[in-house]
């Protein structure tokens, strides 16, 4: 199965990804590898998705999904429900996954290499802008110079048009945001998900960030991307997890 190692120089221990698109059940606007229920694929088809995800990849267990909004909370992985309503998984245990589902926006997974604590946070710029970064860190309360960070794949920032008053919301927060902004040759605002997730990160301590040099929206053969399904068939499209764990006594 096709998937993204996270280029970070963790133990192997530290398992760490997201999956790619080829090779699922799913059929149509939604074919390949989906793993959401919540985007009208058809149930048995994630299911098979699911199970490959599990076989392949030597899944502990098989995973629940949180119910994702686009908000700042984060929730240990005991409580990784359908049900369960955040944007964040957390653990300091060995053996439990934490795993987000994206298609443009930015999933974040956290380490911290010696002193068993990982993460995965869904950042898009609601919940970014609402400050899940820090809501992951404050989760996982440990050092936060010492944390290993991994920006999963998302819409780069010269696909990702935005209006003013998303720049204009940033901007209130941290001034220093304006440099994750371009205008183009149209005057539209170009926003960069990448650039304004390192800038919350190193302004709250971490020091070790990898990843954030793809884009979902120009490579659909390998992500799915809401924005380009929408684009060109009036449908969000599947979604790729991104899933972090750490082997039983490996740290």
């Amino acid at each position: 199965m096709p998937y993204l190692k996270a280029n970070w120089p963790l133990s192997a221990k530290i398992h760490a990804f997201t999956t790619l698109r080829p090779e699922g059940y799913s059929q149509d606007i939604f074919a390949g590898l989906n793993l959401s229920y919540r985007v009208q694929d058809d149930a048995n088809a994630v299911d098979q998705n699911v199970t490959k995800l599990v076989q392949e990849m030597q899944l502990p267990y098989r995973p629940e999904w949180i119910h994702q909004v686009h908000g700042a909370k984060v929730v240990n992985a005991d409580q990784m429900l359908a049900s369960t309503e955040a944007d964040g998984v957390y653990t300091h245990q060995s053996g439990k996954i934490c795993a987000v589902l994206t298609a443009d926006c930015l999933p974040i997974l956290l380490c911290h290499p010696k002193n068993l604590g990982i993460a995965a946070l869904h950042a898009g710029w609601r919940s970014l802008h609402q400050g899940i970064v820090e809501a992951g860190l404050n989760a996982l309360n440990l050092p936060a110079h010492e944390l290993y960070v991994w920006l999963g794949p998302a819409i780069a920032q010269k696909a990702y048009v935005v209006g003013n008053e998303f720049r204009e919301a940033f901007l209130d927060l941290n001034p220093r945001l304006s440099e994750a902004f371009y205008q183009d040759e149209d005057q539209q605002w170009h926003g960069d998900l990448y650039a304004i997730a390192k800038t919350q990160l190193q302004d709250l301590g971490v020091q070790h960030i990898y990843g954030g040099e793809y884009c979902t929206y120009s490579d659909p053969t390998r992500f799915y991307s809401a924005r380009y399904s929408l684009r060109h068939n009036d449908h969000t499209g599947g979604r790729m997890a991104t899933l972090i764990w750490v082997e039983n006594n490996a740290i």
